[in-house]
């Protein structure tokens, strides 16, 4: 049944092809980029799927960035993930990095098996790479990236499957490359739970930032008692500054978990704080203020102990995030204000648009 469906896959794939030959139009994703990346760890030509956020040529910031493997399958699913978490404000602006296979006629069965797998088992022939493809992410995936794109140390890894089993295996081994870990339906069982053996030395790691996992898994994988096992190794240890949440997704399988888990995971591992801040603070904001480009009026007010922001006719509650910055739950818009001038600076950030208001004398 298995060679079936890949065969329809494969039928499909050449349908599309011929389409192509044809002349007609191919999809393609605005804003991404194609990028080689020839490694002389591996040795393996590896092919990188890029999408910078809108923004990123009309200013100069520093962006994080979101790798994920598996970029054949995922790239599309990952871009419209991300999107749509930042539209609603749960994730910042950042830079996706898909990983997949470049060379001749690649196999990503094959491959994926080579340089996710951290053992060689004899019944998966070519297994036991991760050691590589670790120093490879490390010393000249990263190093690249952070030579052609204006990065910043925030990074998040995601992967599924062997991928979630290697997502795993780089957190035990090197827990400061990243400050964000998205496993989902990972087959952290391999070669009798090898990957555990790897975390026996995580704890006398001295991490140099808290760091944040996120697992999940659908309700019909069957990995699922694998990852039961996962769930239960994390809950007896005592791991410093690691933050961690497994969910078990109902109604999902193994692949179709990505979706959701994806979505979940980027806002696990992103999610802001929420400072708690003294009335009297709180009323300091409060007021009217007029935008300083289009003349519009907006309101800052204070009800039932929350920061609110009247604006276009709706009140948005605020939470904040440091004493000067707040956000709203559910959609984009961040407000800061700068108590530091007279009068008093609100700036709006809401998507695609930045605005400054001037607090109007009372």
């Amino acid at each position: 049944m298995r060679m079936f469906y890949l065969g329809l896959v494969l039928l499909l794939m050449n349908v599309v092809d011929v389409q192509a030959k044809e002349g007609l139009a191919e999809m393609t994703i605005i804003g991404s980029e194609v990028r080689a990346l020839q490694s002389k760890i591996v040795p393996q030509e590896y092919q990188l799927l890029i999408k910078p956020p809108a923004g990123y040529g009309q200013s100069d910031k520093h962006y994080p960035v979101i790798y994920f493997l598996d970029a054949q399958w995922d790239f599309p699913l990952m871009v419209s993930t991300y999107g749509q978490s930042y539209y609603d404000g749960f994730i910042p602006e950042a830079i996706l990095v898909g990983i997949q296979w470049g060379g001749a006629n690649p196999n990503p069965d094959v491959l994926r098996a080579r340089d996710f797998t951290p053992s060689n088992m004899t019944q998966v022939p070519n297994s036991g790479g991760a050691e590589k493809f670790l120093q490879f992410i490390e010393q000249e995936l990263i190093p690249f990236i952070g030579s052609e794109y204006r990065t910043n140390d925030n990074r998040v890894l995601m992967g599924s499957s062997y991928g979630g089993l290697f997502t795993l295996y780089a957190m035990f081994n090197q827990p400061n490359l990243f400050n964000g870990y998205i496993p989902t339906s990972s087959a952290s069982g391999w070669d009798n739970n090898i990957v555990y053996s790897y975390a026996n030395t995580f704890s006398d790691k001295k991490l140099s930032r808290p760091i944040t996992l996120y697992s999940a898994i659908g309700e019909f994988d069957g990995l699922m008692p694998a990852f039961d096992d996962l769930v239960s190794f994390f809950e007896k240890q005592n791991f410093k500054d690691l933050s961690f949440k497994f969910e078990r997704l109902p109604g999902l399988g193994h692949a179709s978990v990505k979706g959701a888990a994806n979505t979940w995971g980027l806002h696990y591992v992103f999610s802001k704080p929420r400072v708690a801040l003294s009335e009297a603070k709180l009323m300091s904001f409060i007021g009217e203020y007029r935008s300083s480009t289009s003349n519009a009026l907006i309101q800052v007010l204070f009800d039932k102990g929350q920061l609110q922001l009247q604006i276009n006719g709706k009140t948005h509650p605020l939470f904040a995030s440091t004493e000067q910055s707040f956000y709203h739950q559910g959609e984009l818009l961040e407000v800061t204000f700068d108590s530091g001038v007279k009068p008093q600076i609100l700036t709006v950030n809401r998507f695609m648009s930045v605005e400054n208001f001037s607090r109007i004398a009372k």
